[in-house]
């Protein structure tokens, strides 16, 4: 097994073994995973690392929204380091620093210390990820005899593990696409850096989406292309992108101000894997703000106004399945943000368990489900 040595505070309880957790990373994302960590009855929280100096000191509780849990936070990395953790959930933000976050990642596996991480999207499946990323990570984690894995929720266990469990039914599959809706992202969403500036909204006519610019639509979403083709036996022709923008028709409210007529207020992408000159397997993305008009050209979400996901197979049999992430009652996250935490979070006891390495498809079955069921009420 890939686990760091024992110690006296390693316990034991009804769920079995608890697991010693460092967290790194108390951004938009990495705030819920760390409140999933002290959470989970099968998790023991012994240190969290962050990268700024005003936030060593605190208590992980107040960096999470959370009841304090006497542990204080490190931006020292041999602190870290000297607890012996189990397992890091890695969570700072790769955006613009993807070699720095590898970096960080190797000294961990260097340090025999497994990582669990939903900041490197690509590596989702490391054999569609940059062959250089997954080099250094399989290269760090034999040094060190740990475990990496990377998971998220979309790209990740919803484009990756509901697909799989729904082709166990499947014939013929003569082609295979995911429409994701993302509505009202003003609202849903709320950090302008992102929808301004990754995603093009407010930017005039003409204007090329970083996400699309940059690569990271072929990157991020070309990993499940390639893996639904993997795992239905296509060979792929290649890898195409088609993309539009939408502008907006006039002054359109938003929950972040005022989208000016005629510049950008939705997006639509879709990336493709070719097969016999056709589009085989498929991710189309929808983006818009709460005011967005929709186009009639465009497949409409399962509910009208709501976001989603709708998994289409098209064979014998056809197959049509609608995913929605809902707002929880007594928590007013961003239900795709806490999947995303818990993605994570969920997969720690699996990926100690697992042999040394780099995992390379998605871990999937009971011992990647939720904990907090079984244990006290959440924070």
């Amino acid at each position: 097994m890939a686990t760091c040595e024992e110690s006296e505070q390693m316990v034991t309880d009804g769920l079995g073994r608890r697991y010693r957790v460092v967290h790194a990373g108390t951004g938009f994302t990495g705030r819920e995973a760390l409140r999933a960590v002290i959470n989970d009855p099968a998790l023991d929280l012994v240190g969290v690392k962050v990268s700024t100096p005003e936030k060593a000191g605190l208590d992980a509780g107040e960096l999470c929204g959370a009841p304090s849990v006497g542990v204080s936070a490190t931006d020292d990395l041999a602190t870290v380091l000297a607890l012996k953790p189990d397992c890091v959930t890695y969570c700072a933000t790769a955006v613009r620093r993807e070699e720095e976050a590898i970096a960080d990642i190797a000294a961990y596996l260097d340090a025999g210390i497994n990582v669990v991480t939903f900041s490197l999207i690509p590596m989702v499946y490391p054999a569609a990820a940059p062959a250089e990323w997954r080099d250094t990570l399989e290269s760090a984690a034999a040094r060190g005899n740990s475990t990496f894995y990377a998971t998220s929720s979309e790209p990740g266990f919803i484009s990756l593990n509901i697909p799989t469990a729904l082709l166990a039914g499947a014939g013929r599959v003569d082609s295979y696409r995911m429409d994701e809706y993302a509505l009202d992202l003003d609202k849903s969403y709320p950090i302008w850096d992102v929808l301004h500036e990754s995603m093009g909204f407010g930017k005039p006519d003409g204007h090329v989406p970083v996400r699309i610019a940059s690569g990271k639509v072929d990157k991020d979403w070309g990993t499940v292309v390639s893996y639904i083709a993997d795992i239905l036996g296509f060979e792929l022709e290649g890898i195409e992108l088609d993309w539009e923008t939408l502008l907006a028709p006039t002054d359109l409210p938003t929950a972040l101000g005022v989208i000016p007529e005629g510049t950008i207020c939705a997006h639509r992408w879709q990336l493709s894997g070719i097969v016999g000159g056709r589009p085989a397997v498929a991710v189309q993305y929808f983006a818009t703000v709460s005011s967005t008009p929709w186009p009639d050209r465009w497949p409409k979400p399962a509910r009208e106004g709501q976001g989603g996901m709708v998994f289409r197979v098209k064979g014998n049999p056809n197959m049509d399945l609608e995913l929605h992430l809902e707002q929880s009652e007594t928590d007013r996250v961003n239900p795709g943000v806490a999947a995303t935490a818990l993605a994570a979070v969920n997969a720690i006891p699996s990926v100690v368990d697992a042999p040394p390495g780099v995992i390379a498809r998605p871990l999937s079955g009971p011992s990647v489900v939720t904990r907090q069921s079984a244990g006290s009420s959440p924070v």
